[in-house]
């Protein structure tokens, strides 16, 4: 659905290219999918849109400030660039430097950055070196395809900050990109309502990947309802207006469970959608129908699901959540049967208003 995650073998750079394109990503030696993401402060943490990025690099030129910083930091450096990618005692260091200022950011485990769980590599993982006479001031790596490159993670020490060599790090990446005529530069999603992804566009006029017609178009062009997670919810609200006009109880929620495939290879129909309604029945023993917007068809579909978790009766907890909503929904969801599908939003009220009536 919208996340799966992927662990081969090996991935030719062709298909990296077309990994890339469809709007993938790379983490550690797998490549995944996923256009929504749960995350935030404690206590306020929500479903959010990760939009795939991407750098055209055809007539790409380092703008002013960038070629300032790329002088500054030429001076001050020695600069490595293109070396297939290691985890040595230097860059541990490095990195224990960045996790005592960024704990979230820094690595956690080399051996999945650079192992396909095999002791191999499954991408071409090349890296970039800072270094300040003999001591390494930054790193990073980056794959790289046939026409394109993915930046993987750029980690720097902290007593280097002056030089924003996390940034530079990627800017040595389009370089090298530059250098051997590939076509796009990853630096990977960004977060629409959330700052602290918004760095990427600093290389450039980004483009995104669109995801109702899977095509890529420029940054610029994108509207706050055409962020998906919002058009999402604008739909499942416009149910809800519709339900509670004909006195229907009914409630909209983010899904936390919406990426359970990343974690959760039982052969249970889970429900994979980030956010949902639900509505009444007339027969709750039977009947739960859960209401979902297809950002990819634009249509509605209607489940009948089952509440799970350890500790949790379906029907308590369905009944629980018509009465008490919560903006998020904390229990995993499994879907049952189809009850209606690719649906229009009157179609989809009828269906909706026939399972609440007596």
């Amino acid at each position: 659905m919208f996340s799966r995650i992927r662990y081969p073998e090996k991935v030719s750079p062709e298909e990296l290219d077309a990994y890339l394109a469809a709007g993938w990503r790379c983490m550690g030696q797998a490549v995944y999918t996923s256009h929504f993401m749960f995350f935030g402060p404690e206590g306020g943490k929500r479903v959010y849109s990760t939009i795939p990025s991407r750098l055209p690099l055809e007539g790409f030129r380092f703008s002013r400030s960038q070629r300032r910083l790329w002088s500054k930091n030429e001076r001050a450096f020695r600069i490595e660039v293109g070396a297939p990618a290691k985890y040595d005692e230097a860059k541990q260091r490095v990195n224990r430097r960045y996790a005592g200022q960024f704990p979230r950011r820094a690595i956690r485990d080399a051996e999945d950055v650079l192992s396909n769980g095999k002791g191999r590599l499954a991408l071409d993982t090349r890296e970039v070196e800072i270094y300040d006479g003999a001591t390494l001031a930054a790193f990073s790596f980056f794959d790289v395809g046939r026409q394109s490159i993915y930046s993987k993670q750029g980690i720097y020490d902290p007593a280097y900050q002056k030089y924003s060599l996390g940034f530079f790090t990627m800017l040595v990446e389009i370089g090298y990109a530059l250098e051997r005529g590939l076509q796009y530069y990853y630096p990977g999603y960004v977060v629409p309502g959330n700052q602290e992804f918004d760095y990427k566009h600093r290389v450039g006029q980004l483009e995104y990947f669109e995801l109702k017609d899977g095509a890529w178009k420029p940054f610029r062009q994108l509207r706050e309802e055409d962020i998906p997670i919002n058009y999402l919810r604008s739909r499942l609200e416009e149910l809800k207006g519709g339900l509670q006009v004909l006195g229907i109880p009914c409630n909209t929620f983010d899904y936390r469970y919406f990426d359970i495939r990343f974690y959760d290879n039982r052969p249970f129909p889970f429900l994979e959608f980030p956010c949902f309604l639900l509505s009444g029945s007339r027969d709750k023993e039977n009947l739960c129908p859960v209401a979902v917007f297809d950002p990819i068809q634009m249509a509605y579909h209607v489940y009948n699901c089952r509440i799970f978790g350890p500790g949790v009766e379906h029907l308590g907890a369905y009944r629980q959540a018509l009465r008490a909503p919560r903006p998020v929904f904390h229990n995993p969801v499994a879907v049952f049967d189809i009850l209606c599908e690719s649906c229009g939003r009157e179609e989809t009220l009828d269906a909706l208003a026939q399972f609440a009536r007596d």
